[in-house]
């Protein structure tokens, strides 16, 4: 084994498990050596969870202890940077499961900051890095630093509306997205954090042109609107009626006016972006006590020509990757290649609950069991999922969480 090349190796692992993985690196001090290469653990961790881990002193017990041996005469060479991203990772994981964590509690001065932070229509709580939290309200914005007990920093920027934050984003570049009705902003917040941010670019979406820098202006109604979605460097607004305004986030120019797809009177009802290449984006639109399925590529910024529509039972549950659109209905699910029109799988069900995407995969959940189907290799897998009540069913979906957790509501 120790004289095969390390790319052979590697086309090895790639078959293990990660218990099998382990299995070989306890056989032999050669064989840890070889199946500990960071080469064959990378890929098997979160890049950015490693990075936080690793430089982050953990609050929780028990604590990640770096694997060591004192025996000087029998001392083995200390784990690669990725087996110990990996066991870090997997601390972190276990605590989730066993809700082994602490609560800490943001301190307002004015209790009242709380209230509306909990309870209000505009409230806004949001991580833009890994240490620090922004919460809103209608007219204020307050920056946290959650590095221990969370600590007031300070408003880093004042609302240029008193209609409160509808949307908020992290860019790239150290920079922070904030959406009040149809007006866009973007600050630079720095890197290490500012404690007041400097507004590099503001627009409003259903416009064609930004705001000057050093212009105020004041707009009175906005166009009732959808939502917002950042995808790479498009930011996407979507107006209620189904209107889609698309800017150029580098340039800050507006690129594209998608018009309504039918009827003035439509109501987009849902907008899902696919996670992975190709980045594509369904849009549900309810007409005529239907809901009709449309696609977006943003390479074409076109819809493709597809489309698909679903009688009127319930919110419609769906999600897209890898050119394959997944549809709950109520008692099956339907996986359509949306690129070429084709019905690709019917997943009968006596009730079917939601669908969920993680990796390459669709998660289709009826009351009692995961369908679990590759989006890449189309293979099929079913779960009968353990409920702690055998005679207990799922009712609702939540999310997966971390890619790694399905969080659903039983009854």
């Amino acid at each position: 084994m120790e004289n095969l090349p390390v790319e052979m190796v590697e086309n090895i692992a790639q078959y293990l498990t990660t218990r099998e993985l382990a299995a070989c690196c306890a056989t032999s001090r050669v064989w840890r050596n070889i199946f500990g290469e960071d080469s064959i653990w990378k890929h098997r961790c979160n890049t950015h969870i490693a990075k936080y881990l690793a430089t982050t002193k953990s609050r929780v017990n028990p604590q990640f202890v770096t694997p060591e041996c004192t025996n000087v005469d029998n001392s083995l060479n200390p784990l690669g940077e990725w087996r110990l991203a990996y066991l870090r990772e997997q601390l972190l994981w276990s605590h989730w499961k066993n809700r082994e964590l602490m609560t800490e509690t943001l301190t307002f001065i004015d209790p009242s900051e709380l209230e509306k932070i909990r309870n209000g229509e505009h409230a806004l709580c949001h991580f833009v890095t890994d240490n620090y939290l922004i919460t809103s309200n209608e007219k204020r914005v307050m920056l946290w630093d959650v590095r221990s007990s969370p600590v007031y920093v300070s408003d880093p920027f004042k609302l240029l509306s008193s209609d409160g934050v509808d949307f908020c984003s992290a860019l790239s570049n150290n920079k922070v997205l904030i959406v009040q009705k149809t007006l866009v902003q973007i600050y630079y917040c720095g890197s290490p954090m500012n404690s007041n941010w400097r507004l590099e670019q503001s627009f409003f979406f259903d416009r064609d042109e930004p705001i000057l820098l050093g212009k105020t202006e004041k707009r009175g109604n906005f166009s009732p609107t959808f939502g917002s979605l950042v995808i790479g460097n498009y930011y996407v607004g979507i107006l209620s009626p189904g209107e889609i305004h698309i800017w150029n986030l580098a340039s800050c120019t507006k690129i594209k006016k998608v018009p309504h797809l039918g009827s003035i009177n439509d109501e987009i009802i849902k907008i899902v972006s696919s996670a992975t290449p190709p980045i594509d984006m369904v849009v549900v639109i309810e007409r005529n006590t239907m809901y009709h399925f449309f696609v977006f590529c943003f390479a074409s910024l076109d819809f493709y020509p597809f489309t698909t529509s679903q009688d009127f039972h319930r919110f419609p549950s769906c999600v897209i990757q890898n050119g394959l659109l997944a549809i709950s209905l109520n008692d099956h699910f339907k996986v359509f290649d949306y690129r070429t029109s084709q019905l690709v799988l019917v997943v009968p069900a006596e009730y079917s609950v939601g669908v969920l995407t993680v990796d390459d995969y669709f998660l289709l959940i009826t009351k009692n069991t995961v369908h679990v189907f590759h989006t890449i290799t189309a293979t099929l897998e079913s779960v009968l999922l353990g409920l702690v009540d055998q005679f207990e069913d799922i009712s609702r979906l939540t999310d997966v969480i971390c890619g790694k957790f399905l969080i659903m509501n039983h009854y």
